[in-house]
């Protein structure tokens, strides 16, 4: 049982809305809907969050604050750790937030901060296809359904996830973040020798993965290695 959950059938962002509502929120607290009209992710690219899916956000109040990063690793973590208890293969986490099966997008993590005084908080997002069905001018994407050819409990689903979060959110609070760190590396997606299109606010640049660090990629261009952070990366 989740005792602090907030669900609501349509809203505009789970994550805005627990923004708003931080001063009522305790630590691990939910805020689920059913329906976003105006999901975001990263950079505030719109996020298709249709009836079916899987979209809700929880509140941490750390009692230190540090890398808000671990947080991102620690509920992509989360996920993983719980599809793969449903039996999907080919789940894995995308560098540096994103969850994949193969090289289609099921969904993501969009971590942000809270400033109020001396206080900071964390948000962290979460949005899942599960159930619903995919606009057809992305590509890219696929849903838990599409993949399994089943559908799926929604709120099983988000009580295993809150819960895995939780377990996990034990080692942040203990200062041991390395073991989250090793946990989302060891679930990333990216192999080496891998060919990937580098993102920048710049350009795109293509590379060769030779390794992967919690905040960059080493990558292989032209016959020379080097250590890059880009916006975001795609595969080729």
């Amino acid at each position: 049982m989740i005792e602090h959950l907030y669900s609501y059938d349509e809203i505009d962002s789970t994550n805005e809305l627990t923004k708003r509502m931080k001063d009522i929120l305790k630590n691990g607290d939910i805020v689920w809907a059913l329906k976003q009209t105006s999901g975001h992710g990263k950079g505030d690219r719109i996020w298709y969050s249709p009836e079916g899916g899987l979209w809700f956000s929880i509140f941490f109040r750390p009692a230190t604050f540090r890398d808000p990063n671990v947080y991102t690793k620690m509920m992509a973590v989360a996920v993983i750790r719980v599809l793969r208890k449903f039996k999907i293969d080919g789940i894995g986490i995308k560098w540096p937030n994103d969850i994949y099966h193969e090289k289609e997008k099921v969904g993501g993590i969009l971590t942000e901060i809270i400033h109020h005084g001396d206080k900071r908080e964390i948000v962290v997002g979460v949005g899942i296809n599960v159930n619903n069905d995919l606009p057809e001018d992305v590509s890219n994407a696929t849903s838990l359904k599409k993949i399994t050819g089943k559908e799926f409990d929604l709120s099983h689903l988000l009580r295993r996830i809150h819960s895995e979060a939780l377990v996990l959110h034990n080692f942040v609070t203990k200062g041991q973040r390395n073991v989250i760190t090793n946990l989302w590396r060891n679930s990333i997606v990216l192999k080496k020798g891998m060919k990937i299109k580098l993102l920048y606010p710049s350009g795109v640049q293509t590379g060769t993965v030779i390794n992967v660090f919690s905040d960059s990629l080493v990558v292989e261009r032209n016959g020379i290695k080097e250590r890059v952070k880009p916006s975001e990366i795609e595969f080729l």
